[in-house]
């Protein structure tokens, strides 16, 4: 496979003013959501006594838990570079993982530290266009498992409705929705249709990312990869298994009785959440929704806030690493491919 040009910036790239009106509105969202909760909700005098009185030990384990997730989860990315013919050691694709969970923390939205990743695997590789598939398909996979476990879970877990509108009906919503999507990616025919559409409405400008993403799935279609793609599949539903353990070990840090399956619908449903480009990387939306799920069991305003507290500093501490092995890198400039 011949050697990749890397992108350029076209007329198209956010403009510096345009990126930090986003950034600007996504602060103020952040800070609104925050304005609510403590106004509101929170009583800041018991949530101060909960986090004091959180057993630091179980904290602790799901910080330990949550980081071998996610050398898990450079496993699967690793695994799904073969597909698309690119070769970098496993160790090096987890110290990518890590300074990309790292950046999570400090980019506008919870997906920001993908592109990180991204740029760093097509400056190891020369290849920014199957860089980005690899990342692409990393995801696209881990929604998957978020997904399913949160639609099979939602059948079981204890009636919870929002405004009228049950979580059951949401998850199924949501599911068939990724479903469709997918079907949309991994089927000419049909994405073709989609395609004539677009082009009739406004929306015609971007045919050619849309086109972008339908390349990036072709590769993973093939005969010989789908086993490699199905082991891709079920690691990510180790890893939302993982994912929802640590929620279940800061509910015992809180001395906090969950039914596991209600944390198996409400935990994939806020990450989902978080991933929305409306505040700082997910800031104040899982909060509030912690508070709103949780509370619909029965859970205090300020013991669900609490537990979503622990979650982000759980998360943040096992990203560490990640910022110590950027400080200490030294970043390799762009390669030429090898032609294969």
């Amino acid at each position: 496979m011949a050697s990749e040009p890397v992108p350029i910036a076209t007329d198209e790239a956010p403009r510096p003013v345009g990126r930090l009106s986003s950034t600007l509105v996504k602060v103020a969202v952040t800070l609104g959501l925050y304005a609510v909760l403590f106004f509101y909700k929170i009583d800041l005098h018991a949530f101060w006594a909960r986090l004091r009185g959180a057993d630091l030990g179980w904290v602790a384990l799901g910080a330990i838990v949550y980081a071998g997730g996610q050398w898990l989860s450079a496993w699967r990315w690793w695994l799904l570079l073969r597909p698309v013919e690119l070769q970098v050691p496993y160790l090096r694709m987890v110290a990518f993982y890590f300074i990309g969970m790292f950046f999570n923390f400090f980019l506008p939205t919870i997906v920001g530290g993908d592109a990180v990743k991204a740029i760093l695997l097509a400056r190891e590789t020369g290849a920014p266009a199957r860089s980005t598939m690899s990342v692409f398909m990393e995801r696209n996979v881990g929604l998957l498992a978020l997904l399913a476990i949160a639609t099979a879970a939602a059948l079981v877990a204890p009636t919870v409705e929002v405004r009228g509108f049950s979580l059951l009906h949401l998850a199924l919503l949501l599911f068939a929705g990724f479903i469709a999507a997918n079907v949309v990616l991994a089927d000419r025919r049909a994405y073709h249709l989609i395609d004539y559409l677009v082009a009739l409405t406004p929306l015609g400008r971007i045919r050619s990312r849309a086109a972008s993403l339908y390349d990036a799935v072709v590769p993973y279609r093939a005969r010989p990869w789908r086993g490699v793609v199905a082991a891709a599949i079920g690691q990510s539903f180790l890893f939302q298994a993982i994912v929802i353990l640590v929620v279940f070990l800061n509910a015992k840090a809180l001395a906090l009785d969950v039914p596991v399956a209600a944390l198996a619908v409400f935990v994939p449903l806020i990450s989902l959440a978080g991933m929305l480009p409306i505040s700082v990387n997910g800031l104040g939306i899982r909060d509030v929704l912690y508070v709103l799920l949780f509370g619909r069991i029965g859970v205090p305003a300020d013991v669900a806030f609490t537990l979503s507290v622990l979650y982000t500093a759980v998360t943040f501490g096992a990203s560490l690493p990640g910022g110590v092995v950027y400080a200490l890198r030294r970043g390799p400039g762009i390669r030429s491919e090898r032609t294969t």
